[in-house]
C-alpha cells in the first residue's frame, strides 16, 4: 500500500512542479520582453514619461545629433555642441540635452534600447 501512496503524493507533486514552471517561464518571458523593449516599434510605450523630449529634443533628434558629432569627428564640447546645433539641438542646449539622454539610458533599458535602433539608423 505504501507503494500506491507514494505514487499518488508523486503525482500530486508533479502538479506542483508545472504549476511552479509554468510561473517560472512566465516571469522569464517578461524578463525577456523587457530586455527587447525599445528594439522595434510596439515593444515600447512612446507615451512613457522617460521618452518625453529633453529641452524640446526627442530621442530621435537627440540620435540624430550624436550621428552628426561623431561623424563630424568633434573632438571637443564646443565643437560637438556647434555640430549638434547644426543636427537640430537649440543653441546652448546639447550639454543639457545630451546629459538628459544619458542619464534617461541608465535608469530605462526601452529608451536605452530605442536609442541603439535610432542611432544605428543615423551612423
Amino acid at each position: 500500500m505504501g507503494m500506491f501512496k507514494d505514487a499518488k503524493n508523486a503525482m500530486g507533486g508533479a502538479g506542483d512542479l508545472a504549476a511552479g514552471a509554468q510561473s517560472m517561464a512566465a516571469g522569464a518571458q517578461s524578463q525577456a520582453d523587457a530586455l527587447q523593449a525599445g528594439l522595434s516599434d510596439g515593444s515600447f510605450d512612446p507615451n512613457d514619461p522617460a521618452f518625453a523630449p529633453i529641452e524640446g529634443v526627442d530621442l530621435d533628434g537627440y540620435a540624430k545629433a550624436v550621428g552628426a558629432v561623431v561623424k563630424a569627428n568633434a573632438a571637443t564640447e564646443d565643437e560637438a555642441a556647434k555640430v549638434a546645433e547644426g543636427a537640430g539641438i537649440p543653441k546652448g542646449k546639447w550639454k543639457a540635452v545630451s546629459d538628459g539622454w544619458n542619464g534617461r539610458m541608465k535608469t530605462s533599458r526601452a529608451v536605452m534600447n530605442r536609442y541603439g535602433v535610432l542611432y544605428g539608423q543615423y551612423s
